[in-house]
């Protein structure tokens, strides 16, 4: 069925939100301003995205009637759009639009795309959304301005844009009145014994031109300290964010992605320091012109802005494509960035894997989408541009025609005429620059709110009145839940258990029992939908969260290191640790000997993440790290898989005469069988708990893992 109104386009920000954006542009098309933030923080996604319950729940609080049915492509041509569909590869879109000839989708991945009928039925997936609003539905009508936040921020220091702004509309004034001058010298040439006036006035032209030179060297060097000043808030405080941000932001989120992200603050920057003050100039003098003009012909004036609304109409008629445009660039340079930043870190799977091909596959398929974008955003920029130019040549030329026109009737002198072909000149060319600005305007508007992401994202929660603890390692869970999301079900299930400090507990489970999640918990990385988690008897969400981490040595099973030196790597940020400590903390994860073999030894420089050093050296590096910092609690995920089992009983050693809480996840044997404690988790609920022997003795999933192994190898991860 046909509407009227077209479907507005919101970008997904991460992977799984294609859903969230549905609702969002359903929203948006039915004139409620809802944020995606809101709208994210009512519904959140998690790794496996929504579901279309959660969608039919969401809309009916907000007094949307939903349907939802299995219908195929004929079937749809009679249902009320817009409706949110499953297409190919179960992800969502809004259907626009349909006819036997073509459809219209807007994709949250990808922006509107047309298909013909064929093409639709075969990529959709015959379930179907209807959406209608009720008489309770309340429209969110206050309009949230995206760029309010942020000009706000840089606008606090407000002398350095107010120095700009005056240099500048000097420097522009000055090329105004170049032109009026130069009418003066040629008036008074042509009239006899005024010979010393001439030469006056050019030297006046002369100084002038000297004077403006001078102004837009100041200019351009208080422009550099604008940027500079906007780059501070805006740089630095979007990346001060993102270290604020909860761990779960980064995990829905590609690293490309977000790299993408940090990048595109340049084009923000520049268009505030330089193109914001600069088009309100422009704008200024642009009223001047016309006021010149005026004065020296009315015809002249009609002329000029009548060229001025045919430029401004073509480019209005223009602008929908260029942004159109530049946004499906920017939405598929950002997958191609995200393809190529995953595959340079993951190369050594892809190589051992023998997936050189398909990743190249893959990665050709989203270049020559990049390409394709490219080329179409810069044939409709050619387009513009030429036009555009023959505007800026033939405009003036106009002018400069009737004002002789008038020169020979005797209504203007040639001075004047000169003048106002000039003047003419700089106003279309400023008229074009104004109506470019607001292009880019929109265009860092699409970044802005990519960006927007990371600077209204929810910090992660910190207590009001944080409680500074020195852990002795006592630790305890009572009735811990956890669900990634508010619309997922539970990972972590009535989860209850103590350690007393300086023991040994060993996590097992098979694959997706919640291991690496209870680690996550412990950390304070996730934050228990239910229950509570307790060090020495006070509870995790009371203390600060940032100073426990520092008391914790966490050897991940992945880990990456600094691009620093090695000594930088183990120390990271201890204090006071002198050479002998660092060498001797080496020594325990017997990394020291093939450390002391490299031409810089402890100065050796790691680079690309640690890719230079072997995954047995990244581990021992940051075992190494985790001595050094002689924590009270050790969580070990498959830390000492690189160790043989002598060295292994070393480093247990070591952390056990220092009355070390060790939290293990580990596969072999030799590493469980002497702990204190073995948790034996089963779909996220605790099944077993005891020592080895104990739970040999249940006969229940450990004894089964363990029976089922050979060579003392337990396979649970």
């Amino acid at each position: 069925m046909k509407h009227l109104r077209k479907v507005p386009y919101i970008e997904q920000m991460q992977q799984t939100e294609c859903g969230l954006c549905c609702i969002a542009m359903i929203l948006k098309y039915y004139k409620s301003n809802e944020s995606l933030g809101n709208i994210r923080d009512e519904l959140e996604v998690g790794r496996d995205g929504l579901k279309l319950a959660h969608m039919e729940r969401f809309f009916l609080l907000k007094g949307i009637e939903t349907n939802i049915l299995e219908m195929d492509s004929e079937e749809l041509l009679q249902v009320k759009l817009p409706a949110i569909i499953l297409w190919d590869k179960e992800q969502y879109v809004v259907l626009e639009s349909i006819n036997r000839q073509q459809a219209v989708i807007v994709d949250p991945a990808y922006g509107k795309i047309k298909k013909t009928f064929e093409e639709f039925r075969e990529e959709y997936l015959n379930v179907v959304m209807t959406v209608t609003p009720t008489e309770k539905f309340a429209p969110v009508r206050k309009k949230h301005w995206i760029w309010g936040s942020l000009l706000k921020r840089v606008g606090q220091r407000k002398e350095v844009f107010l120095r700009t702004a005056v240099i500048s509309v000097i420097t522009f004034g000055l090329q105004l009145i170049l032109p009026i001058l130069i009418e003066s010298m040629i008036d008074l040439t042509s009239q006899k014994n005024n010979q010393m006036q001439v030469k006056y006035c050019v030297y006046f032209v002369l100084g002038t031109v000297l004077f403006f030179g001078v102004m837009s060297f100041i200019r351009q060097k208080s422009v550099i300290d604008l940027q500079m000043e906007v780059d501070r808030h805006l740089t630095k405080g979007t990346f001060t964010k993102l270290m604020k941000l909860p761990y779960k932001y980064f995990e829905s989120r590609a690293n490309g992605d977000l790299l993408f992200r940090l990048n595109s603050l340049n084009i923000i920057r520049d268009l505030i320091s330089q193109h914001i003050i600069t088009g309100v100039i422009q704008l200024g003098y642009a009223i001047v012109i016309i006021g010149y003009l005026l004065d020296k012909s009315v015809i002249l004036t009609v002329t000029t802005i009548s060229i001025f609304a045919a430029n401004g109409l073509f480019i209005l008629v223009m602008r929908p494509r260029i942004l159109e445009a530049n946004q499906n660039q920017i939405i598929e340079n950002t997958k191609l960035q995200a393809i190529q930043t995953e595959t340079i870190y993951s190369i050594f799977g892809v190589k051992a894997s023998g997936m050189e091909a398909d990743v190249e596959c893959n990665w050709n398929d989203k270049y020559q989408r990049s390409m394709r974008a490219y080329r179409k955003k810069n044939i409709i920029l050619n387009v513009y541009q030429t036009i555009i130019s023959v505007f800026q040549t033939i405009g003036p030329f106009f002018v400069l025609l009737l004002g002789l026109k008038l020169c020979i009737e005797g209504k203007m002198t040639i001075g004047g005429v000169i003048a106002s072909y000039s003047l003419a000149g700089i106003f279309i060319a400023t008229s074009v620059s104004l109506f470019n600005l607001w292009n880019n305007f929109n265009l860092a508007t699409f970044y802005l709110e990519r960006i927007n992401d990371i600077t209204e994202a929810k910090e992660e929660e910190k207590p009001e009145n944080p409680i500074n603890i020195t852990i002795t390692g006592d630790i305890e869970f009572k009735n811990v839940y956890f669900a990634y999301t508010n619309t997922s079900d539970y990972v972590i299930k009535d989860l209850s258990f103590k350690i007393e400090k300086g023991k040994k507990a060993a996590i097992v489970g098979t694959s997706g029992s919640g291991k690496s999640t209870l680690i996550k918990l412990l950390l304070g990385l996730y934050q228990p939908t239910k229950g509570e988690i307790y060090y020495d008897g006070v509870k995790l969400s009371h203390i600060d969260k940032t100073l426990l981490r520092k008391q914790i040595g966490v050897v991940p099973q992945d880990m990456s290191l600094f691009n620093k030196t090695i000594l930088d790597n183990i120390v990271l940020n201890s204090e006071n640790v002198d050479m002998e400590l660092i060498k001797t903390a080496a020594g325990i994860a017997c990394i020291s000997g093939e450390i002391e073999d490299m031409p810089m030894k402890y100065n050796t420089l790691v680079s690309d993440m640690g890719m230079n050093l072997s995954g047995g050296q990244r581990q021992r590096i940051v075992l190494a790290r985790a001595v050094v910092n002689n924590p009270k609690l050790v969580l070990l995920d498959e830390a000492t898989s690189s160790l043989d089992n002598i060295n292994e009983r070393k480093v247990s050693q070591y952390f056990k005469k220092n009355g070390s809480t060790r939290i293990v996840v580990a596969h072999r044997m030799s590493t469980i069988i002497d702990a204190d404690k073995i948790l034996v988790l089963d779909d996220g609920h605790l099944a077993e708990f005891g020592t080895h022997e104990e739970l040999l003795g249940e006969k229940g999933i450990y004894a089964d893992l363990y029976n089922s192994k050979e060579n003392n190898v337990v396979q649970m991860a």
